[in-house]
């Protein structure tokens, strides 16, 4: 494997970066034995790049007092140099990188991590919170070939309630019995991590690259001359608050209309936008509301199974991680609403003869873009998706989409999976959470036969592009369909910032990337090009729908670009390229 032989060549820089960096505290009263020393298994080694090196497996025993030492007075005790004495010329360029960063690693190690314990403790019944210990707990064992998931969970959940608050070193203080780090499996998933994220990346620059030259051939257009679609509308609408029914659910369900103040002898298009987990009705409150003034009636529900509320009651302790059915019934949810309103343009003058509910438009984000995809018609694959989730896949540690989507494993094989509404006719879906739930190669999706956009984000860690948007794109087999890949856009992208409240959980700004607000206007316009071409067959819309337009747009520092048509072949095509690059070099 070409990166694996590239990252030998600098392996021992690992030995105490990832020796002591890989303890950094991405995860979580039981009474333990704290651990006294650090012992890394180093595998061998060998160096052919500056001079041929052999060393055979060894093992390096820091105490975690001597740690601590380091952390609080920056000074390195014998063991720090004896080891090393003993590398010292494959760690050269590490001793100068902790010589020069030494009190960034100080830092490190004693800055307390502000996270509330009851949240903590919720995550550790998560299913990705387990899932996330057992995988680490590979590399961080409580012996040799021992899986030490169980020993980091009380670590962490006795360091999080300590005065002192959560560090690095308290983490270290709080494990019960001795720490082995064993380096081999630490390497293995940085290699992984490293041949995935540099395979990813480059896909995506040279997917962005083909768009650009798609536009080349295209006739252009001077969309100056063009209406601005990213402009709120003129037509004035009012804002309506109802509830609807799933009878799945225990309660009825909120839901807000934008209503268009439009003629009566006139049929308004219909749009239902479906947020994602852990969001509400205001998540996109700002498209709702353009949309309203183009004319269209936007309809949002809340999905009450996997919405703020719920996420803030399972933080709370109040209330079980998402379950299976949420997948069922956040479809049924969208099917509900619109027999609900089609009753009400029945029996409420407010509401007769107004509302077109046999062409109705959906949007989604996330778990939402999931909901699109199955309204729109694709089906879920449940033994499939059943047996993807039993395996080892190392799948499951690069893409957190995959734990959720393995929450319809307990679901009866019986249970109905065509969860498509008729009256669904064209669909947006922005980074959809879809590689497992649909099926081996996403077959589910290429049942879809109505118009389709993915929006890709490039910075998603939650539902990564290329297996999440990029691939289920390519299974779309609906003549009318766009892929769009937003740059550098994160999952949070085009999620409205709402006010902070003593119940929200704040997001890292790291997490959520460039100001969002920056984001909104390419949404904004591009959404209301697609409805307006699909829902109110504008054609003049479809001008829009192309890498021209988005060129036009493009501005630091988001980028985006439009693809209609990819293959697998495009994708290996790119991946073997790449491959043939790094062998020269």
């Amino acid at each position: 494997m070409v990166i694996h032989r590239l990252l030998t060549k600098s392996i021992s820089r690992f030995i105490f970066s990832l020796g002591l960096g890989i303890l950094s505290p991405i995860f979580t009263p039981i009474p333990a034995i704290p651990a006294e020393k650090i012992i890394i298994a180093i595998p061998d080694i060998n160096i052919e790049d500056p001079i041929e090196i052999y060393l055979p497996a060894f093992q390096i025993k820091i105490t975690v007092k001597s740690l601590e030492n380091f952390a609080k007075e920056g000074q390195y005790t014998d063991e720090f140099i004896l080891y090393s004495e003993l590398l010292k010329d494959e760690i050269k360029e590490l001793q100068q990188l902790l010589r020069q960063q030494k009190k960034e690693v100080q830092e490190l190690l004693e800055t307390p991590f502000d996270l509330d314990p009851s949240i903590v403790e919720a995550f550790m019944e998560e299913p990705a919170g387990k899932e996330a210990l057992k995988r680490l707990g590979e590399i961080i064992q409580t012996g040799e070939n021992q899986n030490g998931s169980e020993a980091l969970q009380r670590a962490f959940e006795l360091a999080v309630a300590d005065p002192d608050g959560l560090t690095i070193i308290n983490l270290l203080k709080k494990f019960p019995g001795d720490i082995f780090i064993e380096l081999q499996e630490g390497i293995n998933l940085v290699d992984e991590l490293t041949e995935r994220f540099v395979e990813e990346n480059r896909i995506l620059t040279e997917l962005q690259t083909q768009a650009e030259n798609v536009a080349v051939s295209q006739d252009k257009r001077n969309f100056n001359n063009l209406p601005d679609l990213r402009k709120p509308g003129n037509t004035r609408w009012e804002k309506q608050s109802f509830t609807f029914r799933n009878p799945n659910r225990d309660r009825s369900s909120p839901a807000d209309i934008y209503l268009p103040n439009i003629s009566r002898n006139q049929l308004i298009p219909v749009v239902v936008i479906s947020h994602g987990l852990g969001s509400d009705l205001n998540s996109f409150v700002y498209l709702a509301e353009h949309l309203a003034s183009h004319g269209f009636a936007v309809i949002v529900p809340e999905h009450i199974g996997s919405n703020a509320e719920k996420i803030e009651r399972i933080f709370a302790g109040f209330s079980r991680p998402v379950d299976g059915m949420t997948f069922i019934n956040r479809p049924l949810d969208i099917k509900y609403l619109l027999d609900e309103i089609e009753e009400k343009i029945g029996s409420d003058p407010r509401w007769q003869g107004r509302l077109n509910l046999q062409e109705v438009g959906i949007l989604g984000q996330s778990f939402g873009g999931y909901t699109a995809l199955s309204v729109a018609g694709a089906p879920l694959n449940l033994e499939q998706l059943r047996k993807d989730c039993q395996s080892e896949d190392t799948r499951f540690i690069f893409n957190l989409s995959l734990l959720l989507q393995c929450q319809t494993i307990n679901l009866p094989l019986e249970i109905s999976t065509n969860l498509g509404d008729e009256r669904i006719t064209a669909a947006i879906a922005i980074n959809p959470v879809s590689s497992g739930v649909f099926g081996a190669e996403n077959k589910g999706l290429s049942q879809i036969k109505i118009p389709t956009m993915i929006v890709s984000s490039t910075e998603d860690i939650f539902a990564p592009p290329i297996p999440e948007q990029i691939y289920p794109f390519i299974s779309l087999t609906t003549p009318e369909r766009y892929l769009v890949i937003s740059k550098p856009a994160t999952h949070f992208s085009f999620i409205a910032e709402e006010e902070e409240t003593s119940a929200s959980i704040e997001l890292p700004k790291q997490l959520i990337g460039p100001d969002p607000n920056l984001a909104y206007p390419y949404l904004q316009g591009l959404s209301l090009a697609f409805f307006q071409a699909y829902l109110q067959n504008q054609s003049q819309s479809l001008l829009y729908l192309s890498e021209p337009y988005l060129q036009y747009l493009n501005q630091e520092p988001f980028t985006f670009s439009l693809l209609k048509s990819l293959t697998k072949a495009d994708i290996q095509r790119i991946i073997n390229n790449f491959s043939e690059q790094v062998t020269e070099k």
